[in-house]
């Protein structure tokens, strides 16, 4: 057997046994509240989030209706929103890198607020 015969399996395997550590993308998921959700507009909502930043981002911004409303370092925990104005509102959370610009991961939900 060749060097490269014995390379190229190798490689494959190994490409095949841990892709999500060595080309993850990254990944935003919020677990509450529910996309569609009713929320009390005068109550403490809070937004729950967990996030893989991917190899380009750092950590994650808060949005209400695309308007930054927190910068988290944490990418796993709660955001506690602020009182939201009645009527529909749309919650993101965004993979940023370290000079805050967003690396296109990120995930969006809408509520109402009544």
């Amino acid at each position: 057997m060749t060097r490269k015969q014995f390379i190229t399996p190798l490689a494959i395997a190994l490409f095949l046994a841990i892709p999500s550590i060595s080309f993850g993308q990254g990944k935003v998921l919020i677990t509450a509240p529910a996309d569609g959700a009713t929320l009390d507009a005068l109550d403490e909502n809070r937004l729950v989030y967990e996030v893989d930043p991917g190899p380009r981002g750092d950590h994650v911004h808060i949005y209400v209706d695309n308007k930054e409303v927190g910068i988290l370092r944490k990418l796993k925990g709660d955001y506690l929103l602020e009182t939201l104005s009645s009527g529909k509102r749309n919650l993101c959370v965004k993979v940023v890198n370290k000079a805050h610009v967003p690396v296109g991961i990120e995930q969006c939900i809408q509520v109402t607020a009544k």
